[in-house]
């Protein structure tokens, strides 16, 4: 497995690459779907974790870092795999067991199957997100999950509007939404608090390469997801959905931040908490 530092170089590339040209919302092509032929680079997977896959279908092939994601493609991810997208305007995180995919239609636009992504973008909106139950626009940070046929988004910075059943809900940061099928969006809602009490803390603990580093906090809820990033950088490396304090195996030397967020008795997500930090060394 490479180094952070390797991957890092690798994401940075990746990232470089999509200034290159950036492709304009494209029109419904028949004879391209007709031919085979492939469709635009829409972005580029800057980092893969573990296993993920990309395709238009069987066969699917190994989701590979610096590989173009072309429109008309999918991606999905193992229960342990995870993946970040970056756009010429924006960058899209793929959580473990999720399914997303990026058809070639009229409007340029994601369609979430299931599990999570994070959305991110700063001077322009993001790429809108539909799910089945509705769809998901805006400018900063959100979080949007898909279980069954239920859809829940978390604004983290910014703002988003949610649309569901000819509704639109205006989600400013720090509220949350519920889309149900045939339902109007319901919210804004109120977010689980952050955990506290984090363990490691502001002083960090030191593990080798792959040693499992037990997570602790004051758990207040059933449900929590906890993520790893690298000290410097908001790509996030790891992320897991956990029901309680936990333990995180780090298979790369170098220094890290963790972070912790609660969710509701219906999955909604709330705001991450305060960090902590893990120093891995050889």
């Amino acid at each position: 497995m490479p180094r952070w530092s390797e991957r890092a170089g690798l994401g940075a590339l990746g990232a470089a690459l999509l200034f290159l040209a950036a492709p304009a919302p494209p029109a419904r092509s028949q004879s391209r779907a007709a031919a085979g032929a492939p469709g635009p680079v829409l972005a580029r997977l800057a980092y893969v974790d573990r296993k993920a896959e990309q395709g238009t279908g069987a066969p699917w092939q190994e989701a590979r870092e610096g590989t173009p994601l072309r429109i008309g493609e999918r991606l999905r991810t193992a229960a342990d795999g995870l993946l970040r997208l970056e756009f010429p305007w924006m960058a899209m995180t793929v959580s473990p067991s999720s399914s997303v995919a990026f058809p070639d239609g009229y409007l340029l636009a994601a369609l979430l199957d299931e599990g999570r992504v994070v959305l991110e973008a700063e001077g322009r909106e993001v790429l809108k997100l539909q799910t089945g139950e509705g769809e998901v626009r805006g400018q900063g940070r959100a979080v949007v999950r898909r279980h069954g046929t239920t859809t829940l988004v978390t604004a983290l910075e910014g703002r988003f509007f949610v649309e569901g059943a000819g509704r639109t809900l205006a989600l400013p940061a720090g509220t949350g939404a519920i889309v149900r099928p045939g339902q109007a969006p319901l919210g804004p809602l109120t977010l689980p608090p952050p955990p506290e009490g984090l363990s490691p803390g502001r002083d960090p603990v030191y593990a080798a390469p792959g040693e499992p580093v037990e997570l602790r906090w004051k758990a207040r809820q059933t449900a929590y997801q906890v993520e790893v990033l690298p000290v410097g950088s908001e790509t996030v490396l790891l992320q897991r959905d956990v029901g309680a304090p936990t333990s995180l195996a780090i298979p790369w030397p170098g220094a890290f931040r963790w972070r912790v967020a609660s969710r509701d008795e219906i999955g909604l997500e709330g705001r991450p908490s305060a960090e902590g930090l893990i120093c891995v060394d050889e």
